[in-house]
């Protein structure tokens, strides 16, 4: 259903507990939403695999103003496949990774 919410401009997915499987089905969704302007999806389980499979869609996300990861236990190796789609993100102004372990 959200694959095809294709305009949708904001999305708060935040506190939701999403495992793993969730994300591997969640990511392609994302990677549709090309004219996202806000993304929240702090304080979620996202892991270094997590990580591997949202870097993609974010990196379609070139609209995307302000990302919300904040609070998801992001380590350093799931930041390793995030940061190569952060220059992808042209008009992208806030960016809170804040209480992390990067």
């Amino acid at each position: 259903a959200l694959a095809k919410m294709t305009h949708l401009e904001r999305l708060h997915l935040h506190n939701n507990q999403i495992e793993y499987q969730g994300w591997e089905h969640l990511a392609p969704a994302l990677a549709k939403m090309t004219q996202l302007k806000g993304l929240h999806l702090f304080d979620n389980q996202i892991d270094s695999q997590v990580c591997k499979h949202l870097a993609p869609s974010l990196a379609k996300m070139t609209q995307l103003v302000e990302l919300s990861l904040h609070n998801s236990q992001i380590d350093s190796q799931g930041w390793k496949h995030l940061a190569p789609a952060l220059p992808k993100m042209t008009q992208l102004v806030e960016l809170h990774l804040n209480h992390n372990r990067i």
